[in-house]
């Protein structure tokens, strides 16, 4: 059990970083926001991010667009998966 909380708090902070390289503007926003990202790097990665259209609507500011943006990211294996349809959603509702 200590050994996979160790592995996954590393996980995560990994995922803090990068996200905070991609997006530095996350570090003066509110907490969900960054929270919301975060979130989506550890799920995806963060190549994923770095190359992505989210990425530049974070950066602008376009908290609708990210929105639109994260709602994309629902497919795997070629068909949408409602448990990411739900873990979206989740991360679109703390841009906001």
């Amino acid at each position: 059990m200590e050994e996979g909380e160790a592995y996954l708090t590393a996980d995560m902070a990994d995922a803090l970083r990068a996200t905070l390289r991609y997006c530095p503007v996350l570090a003066n926003e509110p907490e969900g926001r960054l929270a919301a990202i975060v979130d989506f790097t550890f799920n995806l990665g963060a190549g994923r991010l770095q190359a992505s259209t989210l990425r530049r609507r974070v950066n602008q500011r376009d908290w609708s667009g990210a929105a639109q943006e994260l709602r994309r990211w629902v497919y795997g294996g070629g068909r949408v998966l409602p448990g990411l349809v739900i873990r979206r959603e989740a991360e679109t509702l703390l841009l906001f």
